[in-house]
């Protein structure tokens, strides 16, 4: 991002990140249903696993996560805290949702009481496992899913749990280490850490938002690119580390505070794929969006040649 861009951006994200409505797009993203709940401990575990099913249709992964929450009776941090998988494992059947079987959320479930059991909670795992001196996230992240999946999945997987983790149960808890964008467990980490605007829970007060990354998603990776704010044409860690890097420029202590915005912008079809000159016009967005300056450009210059051949006819 030239500095040129970066000075015609700043007024303009800001003025949109206070007038963007974020409280009523709840209702359409997957922070609705730690939302729900009013206990840290319970916010972490319903945050932690509605992000890990956060792809696809939101209508579909918020109706798995809403099978998964009716088995937790007692609330979820008493059902985690006493889970039993001989017990518990009849109960997930026929629950799954696309590329994760029946198994691989069951394990997942079965993860998670593990971390809950043998260190209090969520969050005090994954704050034990936080350097101040690291430049962001990723590192603790890496750790934190190594963690994790230190815990023996035999009680889940049988025999076969002593060689590879499943593609269904790795897709649930991705890491850096292996370059992967991680865009799910960043959501997650934006949730616990950034303060509590409403959206955002700040839960884990010892992580500064500035060490946060971006969750990449297909919405902030095109929007990332109409405003300058990456040149990478892979949706891998380093993109996100750059166009959080990028976002630093306007906010160099809370980057991550634009994401629901520009997020949902994409979400709603205020910023649609194919492009549309009325909605470029009404974006507030629009003097730093390259396209939507092409784009009315483009428009303004069909409009003169429609003049001019009014005129001379």
């Amino acid at each position: 991002m030239t500095s040129k861009q970066g000075e015609r951006l700043t007024p303009l994200l800001e003025a949109f990140y206070h007038q963007h409505p974020h409280i009523e797009r709840i209702k359409d993203d997957p922070v609705e249903l730690p939302h729900r709940y009013t206990d840290p401990k319970e916010i972490e575990i319903v945050g932690w696993l509605a992000a890990a099913l956060a792809y696809g249709r939101v209508d579909l992964f918020k109706a798995a996560v809403e099978k998964l929450l009716t088995l937790m009776e007692g609330g979820p941090y008493a059902y985690l805290a006493r889970f039993d998988p001989d017990r518990e494992r009849p109960r997930f059947q026929g629950i799954y949702y696309r590329l994760n079987t029946t198994d691989d959320l069951f394990c997942f479930i079965y993860l998670m009481s593990q971390v809950v059991q043998r260190f209090g909670s969520v969050g005090q795992l994954f704050q034990s496992l936080y350097r101040e001196e690291e430049e962001d996230l990723g590192p603790t992240l890496s750790r934190f899913i190594a963690a994790v999946f230190s815990v023996d999945p035999l009680p889940v997987y049988g025999k076969r749990g002593k060689r590879e983790i499943p593609d269904g149960l790795r897709q649930l808890l991705s890491s850096p280490s292996q370059g992967s964008a991680c865009k799910r467990m960043n959501l997650y980490l934006r949730w616990m850490v950034r303060s509590n605007d409403g959206v955002d829970f700040g839960l884990w007060k010892e992580i500064p938002p500035a060490k946060l990354i971006i969750p990449l998603d297909t919405h902030i990776i095109r929007i990332a690119r109409y405003l300058g704010l990456t040149k990478r044409k892979s949706p891998d860690w380093k993109m996100a580390k750059e166009i959080t890097q990028s976002l630093k420029a306007f906010d160099p202590a809370d980057p991550l505070k634009y994401d629901f915005g520009l997020c949902h912008l994409g979400i709603s079809g205020a910023c649609p794929i194919d492009r549309d000159w009325e909605k470029c016009k009404a974006c507030s967005l629009l003097d730093g969006c390259q396209r939507g300056r092409r784009s009315v450009r483009g428009k303004s210059g069909l409009l003169k040649t429609a003049l001019l051949s009014v005129e001379r006819g």
